[in-house]
């Protein structure tokens, strides 16, 4: 009903608040242990790696100065920032004329994502303004902690504009970034009006014709927003049904789909000799003919919740089946419920040359309910590639959001360390099967990105032994993927692996994070699902 949709979004932007609450706090406090120390030394760079590391979801903070200057910056990998000019960024002369606590608007960063910047003033002693400090992060990573428990467990999207137009946030996080007043993306008559209705109004609700969560037809949707106010920023924060639900339990058609009696590696060999079919087919008829095929619903590719899907190496949809809605359409920041990033994932593995990975799937002969798939891919040429998979519904993949956060933190617990001893007594650390970071399952591991192994403790055979090709039981290349993960900036990977509490090879969702120019550390949250063969 409409009125527990305003209850569900009063709750929503409560739990905002009280996070970007939290950011304050810590910068707050970072700028008072900054208020008369030397703002370009050592000692202040560790009073940002100590804030970034209780900060789960932030990726950098600075110090910029009055003049626009950064002065210091944490993790090291940011340490290049140091020195650089960026009084020309709106971001920074605004902060820098309002001396008070601010949250910047979104703005497109260097490493190539939108992230937001959340400042707070540094004053000395005197009370003399000399610049400020801040906390970035990616607002897909920072608000989803707070949004996508609800979205699990209800039927309702979530998006979050700026008064003028720019997405923050959004359910399908690619469209963040875009202005949803101006962007091409949002031209047809219908997005337009209601845009400008969120945008000019601070609160209210409105009826549209779009596509349905699962982007396979379009329906009457309902849009209830109200304005979250935080300092001087005004975010119009949306929460969105269907209005005409649709039975979702037969979109997959009555067909068997893959055959469910079969044991795992069955139906891993039944996945790979799809693939293989998918592939010929593709490399014998043109592109066209191909992609026809795989979006044809009655077509030979397309059986329950066996299908195939082809993206482009862009992260451009060409293929996929049950979501026709989303052909097409760039998809390069999708993640899944986990935070998983896909498609830089499913890229990575097809530029290997094909593979196995995991993640979370809406399943669509189970109502798109999110489940965990194991997944093979196959590139066709250099431009485009296939994949399929295997819903595995009997493994629980999903992770609390309170989990999650505390394995960030952990993670950036030791990349802070490894900033503030050094790469060589760090890895001495991160190998004391006594210390504080082997610390049973959440224990910290790294590898140099060679995949020559710097630290396992559990593990202490495989130190000093090159595990780039390493494949876990069912096939996944995950020191690889862990690589092109830390390579990005950080990321998460699923990996099937052991479990030094149990003894048993577990699912596991690794976190990883660089800790240098040519090393990662990680750590990850054992689920306690073990998988059967």
């Amino acid at each position: 009903t409409t009125e527990e949709m305003k209850t569900v979004l009063e709750k929503v932007i409560s739990d905002i608040g009280a996070g970007l609450k939290e950011l304050d706090v810590e910068n707050a406090r970072s700028a008072e242990e900054l208020t008369d120390i030397d703002l370009t030394g050592t000692e202040a760079t560790q009073i940002l790696n100590e804030k970034i590391s209780r900060t789960p979801y932030g990726l950098s903070s600075l110090i910029i100065t009055p003049e626009g200057q950064v002065s210091a910056a944490a993790p090291s990998v940011y340490s290049g920032l140091v020195g650089e000019d960026l009084s020309y960024q709106p971001e920074v002369i605004y902060a820098n004329t309002e001396e008070k606590p601010i949250i910047s608007n979104v703005f497109l960063m260097k490493e190539g994502f939108f992230g937001i910047s959340q400042s707070y003033p540094i004053f000395s002693s005197h009370n003399e303004y000399r610049g400020y400090t801040d906390i970035t992060y990616r607002p897909e990573e920072f608000l989803s902690q707070f949004i996508m428990p609800i979205d699990e467990q209800t039927k309702y999207d979530f998006f979050i504009l700026q008064p003028d137009g720019m997405t923050v946030y959004e359910t399908n996080p690619e469209e963040i970034g875009k202005n949803a007043l101006t962007d091409p993306l949002y031209q047809d008559p219908e997005i337009h009006r209601i845009s400008e209705n969120i945008t000019s109004e601070k609160s209210g609700e409105i009826t549209y014709t779009f596509w349905n969560r699962e982007w396979n037809t379009k329906v009457p949707r309902l849009a209830v927003w109200d304005t979250m106010e935080y300092g001087e920023q005004k975010w119009r924060v949306a929460i969105v049904r269907d209005i005409e639900e649709k039975d979702n339990e037969t979109v997959a058609g009555t067909d068997a789909g893959w055959e469910k009696t079969n044991t795992l590696n069955e139906s891993i060999s039944a996945l790979d000799l799809f693939i293989s079919e998918g592939k010929s087919y593709a490399l014998e008829h043109t592109k066209e003919e191909a992609l026809y095929e795989f979006n044809n619903l009655s077509g030979p590719f397309v059986s329950g919740d066996k299908y195939i899907f082809a993206y482009d190496g862009n992260g451009t949809c060409l293929a996929l089946p049950y979501q026709s809605g989303l052909i097409g359409k760039n998809r390069m920041k999708l993640t899944d419920i986990n935070g998983f990033a896909i498609l830089p994932a499913l890229i990575d593995v097809a530029h290997m040359g094909g593979g196995y990975l995991y993640f979370v799937y809406p399943n669509p002969a189970d109502g798109f309910k999110p489940e965990l798939k194991l997944f093979s891919v196959a590139p066709i040429s250099d431009d485009w590639f296939i994949g399929s998979g295997i819903y595995l519904p009997k493994i629980d993949a999903a992770i609390h959001s309170e989990d999650i956060s505390a394995l960030l933190k952990r993670v950036k617990g030791a990349v802070a360390h490894a900033d503030d001893v050094g790469k060589k007594q760090a890895i001495v650390d991160f190998n004391d099967i006594n210390g504080s970071f082997a610390d049973g399952g959440s224990y910290i591991f790294a590898y140099d990105y060679n995949g020559m192994t710097l630290a396992l403790p559990h593990q202490p055979d495989y130190i000093g032994t090159n595990r780039e090709e390493f494949t876990d039981k069912y096939g996944s290349r995950i020191t690889r993927m862990e690589i092109d993960a830390a390579k990005r900036g950080g990321g998460y990977v699923y990996v099937v692996y052991y479990n030094p509490e149990t003894g048993k090879d577990e699912l596991k969702l690794c976190y990883v994070a660089p800790a240098g120019d040519d090393w990662l550390v990680g750590s990850g949250i054992y689920t306690g699902e073990e998988f059967e063969a």
